[in-house]
Parts: C-alpha cells; sequence; structure tokens
C-alpha cells in the first residue's frame, strides 16, 4: 500500500537561482545537496527537517526539458502547501518577492491563495479550517 509521496521533482532552469529562491524566498531549507559528477547535482528542499516531502530540483538539461520549465502541471497548481498561519507566511513571503494571485481567501475548508515560483510554476498555499 502507498503511504506518502516522498518526493517531487521541479524541473528549473538553474540549480542555484533555483536554491535561492525556495530556500529564501519560501524559507524551505536544503536537505539533500550531492554533486554526484560535474553536469549532475542532487538537491533537495523542503519546508523544514521534519518534513518528510522533500522538492528535487532538477537542471533541465534537454530541449524537451526546458520547454517544461514552469509549465510541468500545464498552468495548473503543482502543488498545495499546507500552512498553520496562512496570513503570516503570505505577508513574510510576498515580502520576500514572491508573485502572488490575490490575497489569502476563504474557500471550502480553510483559507487559500495562489503563488507562483521564479518559473511561473503555479503553488497553492492552503490553511485548512481548524473548527471541525
Amino acid at each position: 500500500m502507498i503511504t506518502q509521496a516522498a518526493q517531487v521533482s521541479i524541473l528549473v532552469n538553474n540549480i542555484e537561482e533555483a536554491k535561492h529562491f525556495y530556500t529564501k524566498k519560501l524559507g524551505f531549507i536544503v536537505r539533500d545537496e550531492i554533486e554526484l559528477s560535474p553536469r549532475w547535482k542532487y538537491l533537495t528542499v523542503s519546508p523544514d527537517s521534519a518534513n518528510e516531502t522533500r522538492l528535487e530540483l532538477v537542471k533541465a538539461e534537454t530541449p524537451e526539458q526546458e520547454e517544461l520549465v514552469g509549465k510541468q502541471s500545464a498552468n495548473q497548481v503543482f502543488i498545495m502547501f499546507l500552512s498553520d498561519d496562512i496570513e503570516k507566511d503570505y505577508r513574510e513571503m510576498k515580502a520576500r518577492g514572491v508573485i502572488f494571485h490575490g490575497e489569502p481567501q476563504p474557500v471550502p475548508g480553510g483559507k487559500d491563495v495562489g503563488f507562483e515560483d521564479l518559473y511561473g510554476n503555479a503553488f497553492d498555499l492552503f490553511q485548512p479550517d481548524t473548527n471541525k
């Protein structure tokens, strides 16, 4: 039985600029950073050290991969991130230069706001209702 997702790969144009975005703008931490060869660096990030899901930032190498940077989910939400304080996270991330698509709004089950990474991948920030 599948119990959870462990890692999601995100194609990027530049590993270092993607690392900077995810760590400095979103506040993630580097989990793994291993240079396996001069052309291949294994880099994963996650919201914190207790989070078991990692995002692998993968350098696009082929023209086909380069075409997919920022479009891996065909302009749909690629990943929904959970927040325990969406208003605070929204203010902090926005102050760091993250592009949001509006402000946190009530949605069924909680509050939500869309944002994007430096390549245009669409993400959601969602805070579930705690009054269940």
